[in-house]
């Protein structure tokens, strides 16, 4: 166990990915004032419901430890801040929220995987590169063609559900996922429907 400054989002970070965010509000400039002096470690977790208070909303207890890689002061006070998640981590309690949340967590292992993930993302890979291709003939900016992904299957993975076009709540059940074959099996489902989806929209275009 360990206590870790928290930052309650409107996202779903994930192990391995990079996580950018602005600071503006003065607990927050606080907490980049913290993390420069100290590890730079903090904790992101989803907000379920209602505003991002450790005692004033709720939030989902599975999120992730992310590491400050970088930060710069912006001309209207605020901070852009760099993060890179590194863990799964579970919130075991909120603490006081003074000068910025702060919870006792404990770190989470790495999701089993086998083969049968593997075989599972390879699909996801795939069908990943149908959705950007279909979202592009819809007008969206979808940044590369191909983007590059984590060849290990628990990595690529999150790499996938971090980029696809899905709920939030979807990406918070393959983050939660113990077994790294339910995750996949979420996420394939999701990007079919996604693919379903913007099919129609083509059609009726």
């Amino acid at each position: 166990m360990e206590t870790l400054p928290m930052f309650p989002l409107g996202l779903v970070a994930f192990p391995g990915n990079v996580v950018p965010l602005r600071l503006f509000e003065p607990r927050y400039l606080k907490l980049h004032e913290d993390l420069v002096s100290g590890n730079g470690e903090f904790g992101i977790v989803l907000i379920e419901r209602g505003v991002a208070e450790a005692h004033g909303g709720e939030h989902f207890s599975i999120g992730t430890v992310v590491r400050t890689v970088a930060s710069a002061p912006m001309e209207d006070g605020s901070v852009m801040l760099i993060a890179t998640g590194t863990d799964r981590m579970r919130v075991e309690r909120w603490l006081d929220d003074d000068p910025y949340p702060r919870a006792i967590v404990e770190r989470l292992p790495t999701p089993t995987s086998d083969d049968m993930v593997a075989e599972v993302m390879a699909h996801c890979s795939t069908l990943l590169t149908r959705v950007l291709a279909l979202a592009s003939e819809l007008g969206a900016d979808v940044g590369v063609d191909a983007p590059e992904i984590d060849r290990e299957p628990v990595g690529a993975l999150y790499d996938i559900a971090h980029l696809a076009p899905i709920q939030e709540l979807d990406q918070q059940r393959i983050l939660e996922a113990d077994d790294a074959l339910d995750g996949a099996h979420t996420l394939r489902d999701e990007l079919t429907s996604v693919i379903d989806r913007l099919t129609i929209q083509l059609g009726e275009g």
